[in-house]
């Protein structure tokens, strides 16, 4: 009994020993495993079970590290090696998908690959689609197991009240889910969904067209949102409507005509549609402004004839303007106040040099000079007339530049007997301001409050010479808007004479154009309305011409008529 116990206990350690080599012969450097003190084969220790005295056990040879060499190390297994040679096993990145979503998955990958083009006509958007369902390996945004989930519904909700900001709910009827059979079907109304979201996103925040369908006399930042930026912030919202409403226009005056126009449509009577369709115009031409109109900024209301300054929120300051006459409209746009002109200069555009006061010089030698005009003589021979600094300037004592392409700017102005007209439209496009010294001493304490400028000051720097007072880095943006529908400080809602037709215009774009706003940087530019209509316009001995740049100057063109030799007639200015 002690016999068999015997070689049960050497059939074990044997077994053992057996087990071991090959574990420890990975471990151990080439050289070291012919060297080790340890059993060889497994048919060299086949004795073992022959009855005998238990050996001493051996310890395992001690890990060598391997040797810094540059030589290729030495193949210890060609099993191993067999191993290492084996292809990575690939794996399908839809498998972790639900059946139902995994087969939609599918339909669209096949979609994107084959149809994109089809079913995104716009470049931007066709490809902001289709990485967006590539890197969610083409899972379903709008359906959870096949069936439409509750993004999808407050997407569809908030869309289907595009009305109150002024939209049609039926440029943005959803497709049924409901009606959409197999993965093929649902797929592409999946696909029809994402499309009529990202054109209901780019239409809240810049409008349905681009505003060139308007007038060319526009300048304005219409920015629309790019494509990937509507669907991430959709896609990773908790609520997907109000996603959505996060892309229409911030600014507080449209913010206040959305809420009239909810409680005017709230009253019975046919009567109101006239008043809601002027709301729906100016809050159209909102989405064409910036977002954000500045902490500090000047809006100017057209058909209102008033300025104010706003700061921080808050009304710094107001006062009232004359503005561009119908036929010679002041455009709307934004810019950065640069600068403020005390004493400036007037120089005359070289259409009026040319067409009025060179025949008139010809009849009458000392006729500029009885007008307060300079003559002078530049390189080529060219003449070259100029209005220096006074109290009849035409553009009075003080112009604020906010250089732009319209060569608009406000300016100061003999006639003030002229805003004590209810209907200031008179001008030739530039701003008059009424009260400028203290619109001067408001922007200067903006930009520079350490100063602490006041408008006896700056009227102090009258008859001087001309100077310039710098505004920036201080961004004082200045807003020419077209409200001929707002709401007042009183909270009522107030509405003014379309006196450049642009609600009209505004309103006929909007029953028949519909399209993707392309980036500011792809629009193609429109010659300047003021110049190239004003330069067609030539009445007997009257010469006119829109707004031109000469040098670091910018000067505004007035009528000029010859048979007013004793200084600029009140239209001059």
């Amino acid at each position: 009994m002690r016999h068999l116990h015997r070689n049960h206990i050497l059939a074990t350690t044997a077994l053992g020993l057996i087990l071991a080599i090959p574990f420890g012969s990975l471990m151990m450097d080439a050289s070291k495993l012919a060297a080790a003190p340890v059993a060889g084969t497994p048919a060299e220790q086949a004795p073992a079970l022959v009855p005998q005295p238990a050996p001493e056990p051996q310890p395992l040879p001690a890990m060598t590290p391997p040797a810094t060499t540059d030589a290729p190390a030495a193949t210890i297994d060609n099993a191993a090696a067999t191993v290492v040679t084996e292809p990575p096993t690939v794996v399908d990145p839809l498998a972790a998908l639900d059946s139902a979503d995994r087969a939609v998955a599918e339909q669209l990958r096949d979609l994107l690959t084959n149809k994109a083009e089809k079913l995104f006509a716009n470049k931007k958007e066709r490809a902001a689609v289709t990485a967006f369902y590539q890197n969610r390996n083409f899972a379903p945004a709008w359906l959870d197991k096949g069936v439409e989930n509750a993004r999808a519904q407050a997407a569809i909700t908030r869309m289907n009240a595009a009305d109150t900001d002024g939209l049609d709910p039926a440029d943005y009827k959803a497709p049924s889910f409901t009606n959409s059979t197999g993965p093929s079907a649902l797929a592409e109304t999946e696909l029809k969904l994402t499309h009529i979201v990202l054109t209901y996103a780019g239409h809240l925040q810049a409008g349905r067209f681009a505003y060139t369908r308007v007038s060319r006399n526009i300048e304005l930042p219409q920015a629309a949102p790019e494509p990937a930026d509507i669907l991430d912030s959709i896609t990773t919202a908790e609520d997907a409507g109000k996603a959505l409403d996060a892309f229409s226009p911030q600014q507080e005056p449209y913010r206040k005509l959305k809420a009239a126009l909810a409680e005017l449509r709230a009253k019975p009577g046919a009567a109101k549609k006239e008043q809601i369709d002027v709301i729906v115009a100016n809050m159209e031409r909102w989405r064409w402004y910036p977002r954000d109109l500045g902490d500090a900024h000047v809006l100017v209301n057209l058909p209102d004839f008033t300025l104010k300054v706003m700061h921080g929120g808050a009304q710094a300051w107001t006062t009232r303007i004359v503005i561009g006459k119908p036929g010679m409209a002041t455009p709307l746009l934004s810019e950065t106040m640069k600068y403020i002109t005390v004493n400036p200069t007037w120089h005359v555009p070289q259409s009026i040099v040319q067409n009025e006061y060179l025949p008139a010089l010809a009849q009458d030698p000392t006729v500029l000079e009885r007008m307060g005009l300079r003559v002078s003589y530049g390189s080529g021979g060219q003449v070259e007339i100029t209005q220096p600094p006074g109290e009849g300037n035409a553009l009075g004592r003080i112009r604020f530049n906010f250089p732009n392409r319209f060569s608009v700017y406000h300016h100061d102005t003999p006639d003030k007997h002229l805003f004590a007209q209810d209907f200031r439209a008179l001008s030739h496009g530039c701003m008059r301001v009424q009260d400028p010294a203290k619109y001067a001493e408001v922007l200067l304490n903006i930009a520079r409050p350490r100063e602490h400028w006041t408008a006896e000051r700056i009227k102090g720097m009258f008859g001087r010479g001309e100077q310039d007072l710098q505004l920036q880095p201080t961004p004082i943006w200045v807003h020419l808007t077209y409200q001929t529908a707002f709401v007042d400080a009183a909270g009522k809602l107030q509405t003014r004479r379309d006196l450049y037709n642009l609600d009209s215009r505004t309103l006929a774009a909007i029953k028949s154009e519909r399209g993707v706003v392309e980036p500011q940087s792809e629009r193609k530019r429109e010659p300047e309305v003021a110049s190239s209509t004003v330069r067609a316009r030539q009445p007997a001995r009257v010469t006119t011409q829109g707004p031109v740049n000469v040098g670091r100057t910018q000067t505004m063109v007035y009528e000029t008529l010859t048979h007013r030799p004793f200084g600029p007639p009140s239209m001059f200015r």
